[in-house]
């Protein structure tokens, strides 16, 4: 499927590779029927304003606004809501919750989505799952943003050929935990620091007045990441919120990390 070595690349910092190859990438998805929307004249990221709970000595960091979801969405408008609203990443549970069978809905809800507007990434529960997840989207694994492993309560533990397996198939992983969950699988472990982190410290937001703040919370230092070296690139920071009649987790996201 082949992303132009994307996968090959870890994330140092916040250093990034992946623009290259945008325009071989287009021609691969028209050959593949995959219509993505054209650049909307409303499309300006977001700049954060950094929170009360951010790290006080850390400048801002240009941030989006991401939901995450497992629910099946079917109405265009929906999505079009989203976009209007604030969102420009989707992240799909591509797998039915908790086992490695590919949803049907996968290709559908992500094609829904980038007609919106939308970027779009995807993760499953179990993260021994990967392969069948990335399957699950089909021709638009060359469009996500990243795959998610979910190392959290009740997964097994991280292993360097998850990592790997899911750069050989052509898609940027990243590794979605959080403070209290990752040394209760993982202990002090650093060794996937090298790895992307989408971090998660959820409480209550005030969602009218929400502002996309990659730094909100402030970061904890674990794993080998949230040091000022090698800051988390989204996290997750309420769950269950109803958007319009779905319920979706909220998160933000450095800009800078999505292409």
């Amino acid at each position: 499927m082949g992303r132009h070595n994307r996968a090959s690349a870890t994330w140092s910092g916040r250093q990034i590779g992946w623009r290259a190859g945008v325009g071989i990438l287009a021609v691969l998805l028209s050959v593949a029927g995959i219509t993505t929307a054209a650049p909307r004249a409303d499309a300006e990221v977001p700049v954060a304003v950094a929170a009360a709970t951010s790290s006080p000595d850390s400048a801002a960091i240009p941030s989006v606004k991401a939901l995450d979801s497992d629910q099946v969405i079917t109405d265009p408008a929906w999505f079009a809501a989203a976009y209007a609203e604030g969102f420009r990443l989707y992240i799909l549970a591509t797998t039915e919750w908790g086992t490695c069978t590919p949803a049907a809905r996968t290709q559908p809800q992500l094609q829904l989505a980038l007609d919106a507007g939308l970027k779009v990434a995807a993760y499953t529960r179990d993260p021994a799952c990967w392969q069948a997840g990335i399957a699950a989207t089909g021709p638009y694994s060359t469009v996500l943003q990243f795959f998610a492993l979910d190392i959290e309560t009740g997964s097994p533990p991280l292993t360097r050929d998850m990592i790997t397996g899911v750069q050989g198939l052509g898609v940027r992983p990243v590794i979605y935990s959080g403070a209290a969950m990752w040394p209760l699988l993982m202990g002090t472990s650093t060794e996937f620091s090298d790895v992307a982190l989408w971090d998660t410290s959820t409480g209550p937001l005030d969602y009218p007045s929400w502002t996309a703040d990659v730094l909100a919370p402030r970061p904890v230092p674990y794993g080998g990441w949230n040091d000022p070296e090698n800051l988390r690139i989204g996290v997750q920071q309420e769950f269950e919120r109803t958007l319009n009649g779905v319920r979706v987790d909220l998160n933000s996201f450095d800009a800078a990390f999505l292409y």
